[in-house]
C-alpha cells in the first residue's frame, strides 16, 4: 500500500505475525520523486551563468598569472619632473615623478643572435616615458600610466603586455610615506578581440 506523505510515496510492510516470534519492527520504504524537469533544466542554467560569471572575474588575474616567468624588459626608478595633478599648484610648479616599467616580449632571439634588432631597446621605452611625463598635464596618474603603456604597445609590435606603475613621492597627506601612485597591466588587442584584463583605447 502506497501512502502519499509530504510530497512523498511511503510504502508500508506488513508486520510480522504475533504468533510465538517476537514481533520484528515495522519498516518503512521511503521513495523520493525525481525533481521536475524544470528544475534541473533551471539549475543547469544556474550553473552555466556561474562559471560564465567566474571565468569573467578570474580573467585579469589568471592573464597576469601567465606572464609571471615569462620574459620581459625591466625599468626601474625613472625619475622626470612633470606637471600632472588635480591642483592648480601642480600644474604650476610641478613635482618630480618616478616610474617603473615592465614589457613582456619573447627574448629567446635576441639570446640567441646577441643582435638589437631582435629586442627593443629600453632607451626607445625610455624615450616614451619621458616624452608623457613630461609632456602635457594630465590630471590623473591614471591617465599618465595609461599613456604610456598604450603608445610603448603601438610603437612596438614585439610587446605582448606592458605593466606601468607611476609613483608620486611629494604629496599633500599628513603622515609618513615613500610615495602615492598606481599601476595597471594593458594588453595586445588581438584580431578577434581584446585580450585578458583592461583594454586598450
Amino acid at each position: 500500500m502506497l501512502t502519499t506523505l509530504w510530497g512523498r510515496q511511503i510504502a508500508h510492510l506488513p508486520k510480522w505475525a504475533n504468533s510465538g516470534v517476537a514481533a520484528a519492527p515495522s519498516i518503512l520504504a521511503v521513495r523520493q520523486k525525481p525533481p521536475p524537469q524544470s528544475s534541473l533544466v533551471h539549475r543547469a542554467s544556474f550553473s552555466f551563468k556561474h562559471n560564465q560569471l567566474a571565468r569573467a572575474a578570474a580573467g585579469p588575474l589568471m592573464a597576469e598569472r601567465e606572464l609571471i616567468g615569462n620574459d620581459k624588459l625591466v625599468l626601474r626608478g625613472l625619475h622626470f619632473h612633470g606637471f600632472h595633478g588635480v591642483k592648480q599648484e601642480e600644474k604650476t610648479l610641478g613635482q618630480k615623478f618616478v616610474v617603473d616599467v615592465d614589457a613582456w616580449m619573447d627574448l629567446s632571439t635576441a639570446g640567441e643572435t646577441d643582435s638589437i634588432s631582435d629586442t627593443v631597446s629600453y632607451t626607445d621605452i625610455y624615450r616614451i616615458v619621458k616624452d608623457v611625463v613630461e609632456g602635457p598635464s594630465q590630471n590623473l596618474l591614471e591617465s599618465v600610466a595609461h599613456r604610456i603603456a598604450s603608445a610603448t604597445l603601438l610603437e612596438f609590435q614585439q610587446i605582448s603586455a606592458v605593466r606601468v606603475e607611476v609613483k608620486k613621492p611629494h604629496v599633500a597627506v599628513q603622515g609618513i610615506l615613500d610615495y602615492l601612485g598606481v599601476e595597471i597591466v594593458r594588453y595586445r588587442k588581438d584580431k578577434a578581440g581584446s585580450s585578458p584584463g583592461a583594454p586598450l583605447h
